[in-house]
């Protein structure tokens, strides 16, 4: 039991290292400041689009949003 916990646990952390997660901070047309994070392979356009997507809800107007790396 405990190899394979530890096994587990190896993949995990191996796995984990090589996760890709970026964080937005944006703040909304209507001044709400939102932290947004982002794990595994999204698309910079996928990004913009989901960012303008929660904006559209939140305040009824969808903006363009263009991400700087």
């Amino acid at each position: 039991m405990k190899k394979k916990l530890l096994f587990c646990a190896m993949m995990g952390v191996s796995v984990m290292a090589f996760a890709k997660t970026m964080q937005a901070v944006w703040t909304s047309t209507c001044g709400v400041q939102h932290y947004t994070t982002f794990t595994g392979n999204w698309s910079y356009t996928a990004m913009e689009s989901y960012l303008a997507s929660i904006n559209e809800i939140e305040c009824g107007v969808r903006p363009v949003i263009n991400l700087h790396p």
